[in-house]
């Protein structure tokens, strides 16, 4: 009796181990888990899109979106308080010394190219610019449009986003006394639309999915200014330009991850930089980032 007890006992015990084992599965995957993002507000189209083909391929991954400034997201890595973030730039040398003494260390890549984009109202004639005319703007050496001799009135899609830190950077001096920020892209589109004078400075991705009703609308209400290039001619943004770098103010998009090589944020950034993210490019005609991967077959006779 008391060998089948014993029997009974150790069986039980068994079933129960095996339950548990079975029911137990890992929080963080590269296809499960939930995870917070920061990212530039200014890569949001395509970014959005992408997470959610992802999370439809993988029902069991939750990914919340935190559109902010490219300052906000640096600094919420640095905090922790995300673990990958999306921008203009990658972190400096200088930049990761300090994160690494805060026992973070990130991966960064190209995911896309994407490109800084001026716009103005249907009203304005002024849609061509020099290089040293758009300098001249953001510096405050000009106050008035090239053509019309009108005041103008730059404005970014908010501070310190990609945008407005990759031309702080390219003038190497402060912005003058008539650059402005809005609080996202949408407002400032808005605020182009009624304002003539006003030159508005946005990500391409905004306006670059023409299979989106809402970019097709867009589009229509604002008009996007050529610029002047080293070879003389007038370029606008578009994948062909950004990807044989006609255009002059092309800029990368950059995934710079902290999380687990094994973990959802690491799972996104692969699905990002391969196959099906790089598809996705192509619909929101952005450069790839390191180029669409084709599959071939060879038919051996």
């Amino acid at each position: 009796m008391k060998k089948l007890v014993i029997l009974v006992s150790i069986l039980v015990f068994g079933i129960q181990f095996s339950c548990n084992t079975n029911q137990t599965t890992p929080d963080d995957t590269p296809r499960r888990g939930k995870k917070t993002m920061y990212l530039d507000e200014s890569f949001k189209p395509f970014i959005k899109t992408a997470s959610e083909v992802f999370t439809g391929i993988y029902p069991d991954a939750e990914l919340n979106l935190v559109y902010t400034s490219e300052s906000n997201a640096m600094k919420a890595l640095s905090e922790g308080t995300a673990r990958t973030i999306f921008t203009g730039r990658d972190y400096t040398k200088k930049e990761k010394k300090y994160l690494r003494s805060l026992n973070i260390t990130v991966t960064s890549e190209i995911i896309a190219h994407d490109a800084i984009t001026f716009i103005v109202n249907l009203e304005n004639t002024d849609t061509l610019l020099t290089q040293n005319q758009i300098r001249d703007l953001l510096t405050g050496k000009s106050t008035v449009w090239p053509n019309s001799q009108k005041p103008i009135e730059v404005v970014f899609d908010r501070v310190q986003s990609a945008n407005f830190n990759f031309m702080l950077n390219w003038i190497g001096s402060d912005f003058g006394k008539q650059i402005h920020a809005a609080k996202n892209t949408e407002d400032l589109i808005k605020y182009v639309q009624n304002n003539p004078n006003t030159l508005g400075i946005i990500g391409y991705n905004f306006l670059s999915d023409f299979d989106d009703p809402e970019v097709k609308a867009r589009s229509k209400k604002i008009r996007v200014v050529g610029i002047q290039a080293n070879d003389k001619y007038y370029w606008r943004p578009n994948k062909a330009n950004i990807m044989e770098k006609k255009y002059p103010f092309c800029r990368a998009i950059w995934a710079i991850n902290s999380g687990a090589p094994d973990g959802l944020n690491t799972g996104f950034v692969t699905f990002l930089s391969g196959r099906q993210g790089q598809l996705l490019l192509e619909k929101c005609e952005l450069g790839p980032g390191k180029g669409t991967p084709r599959e071939i077959n060879f038919i051996t006779e």
